[in-house]
């Protein structure tokens, strides 16, 4: 027989699948930690072994044996330290689950919330990594204050970090669009938008010349037609970009109705 949701003063600790809803993926850091560790140890062990046999067959001048076990030996020493520098092995890996509802991490820094507890996402993808790999950042900010860090120690941790992201964004930006057409102006990091324009220190575009809002190459950018400068700020440094994204998109279009 199935239980309700909790009451208040009940006693009863609400599930955090009733909470949070059904399950829709599991992004589980742990099989993909113990995946690295087992391969840097396997790949670790084999270059240690060569060595010696490298050496005694090198002392030997046994070249055809001893060049190829040296060279071997160091390719798994490299292919370590590659595997090391591409995935930066931790002990103890998170695991974050989303659901229709909100979502739970394990480890430090997590816990489980509902969507509507989510006030703000910021999005930080730093190239460079190895094989030109991006790595990237979700910083999640409660309506208590807490603050949890998506990283690279979950695993696709960019598909994770798009979810929320929209699921916030789907929660900011009709409370923002209603100030706005209330005939308020609201600031979203450096910019102010209003039923006039859109503005960052000082200087500010009317809708006429906004040609486009777009977030692509590590920047948010109000595109302005011919004649009139952009504004940009860095995307990683902008809290909520996807959700200005949007709202300006929005606001432009009702003023373009009118």
């Amino acid at each position: 027989m199935s239980r309700g949701p909790a009451r208040p003063g009940s006693g009863v600790v609400a599930s955090p699948r009733d909470r949070l809803g059904e399950p829709v993926r599991i992004f589980d850091g742990r099989a993909a930690a113990r995946r690295t560790w087992a391969w840097l140890a396997l790949l670790c062990l084999a270059a240690a072994a060569l060595v010696p046999a490298a050496v005694v067959y090198l002392h030997a001048r046994v070249w055809w044996v001893g060049v190829p076990a040296l060279l071997l030996s160091m390719g798994y020493a490299a292919a370590a330290g590659w595997i090391a520098g591409r995935d930066r092995p931790r002990f103890r890996g998170r695991v974050a689950a989303l659901h229709t509802g909100g979502l739970a991490v394990t480890g430090q820094g997590g816990g489980a919330r509902t969507w509507d507890e989510f006030v703000s996402v910021t999005v930080a993808g730093v190239p460079g990594g190895p094989g030109g790999r991006v790595r990237w950042c979700f910083t999640v900010v409660a309506d208590d204050g807490s603050v949890l860090r998506l990283g690279d120690d979950i695993p696709d941790v960019r598909t994770l970090g798009v979810a929320v992201a929209q699921e916030v964004t789907a929660r900011i930006v009709p409370r923002l669009l209603t100030s706005v057409e209330a005939g308020e102006s609201v600031r979203i990091g450096p910019f102010a938008v209003d039923l006039d324009g859109v503005e960052k220190d000082g200087e500010r575009l009317p809708w006429s010349a906004v040609r486009d809002v777009v977030i692509g190459s590590g920047m948010v950018t109000v595109r302005a037609r011919p004649g009139r400068a952009d504004l940009a700020t860095v995307a990683s440094r902008m809290p909520d970009a996807l959700a200005f994204n949007v709202l300006c998109h929005q606001v432009r279009d009702l003023v373009e109705d009118f």
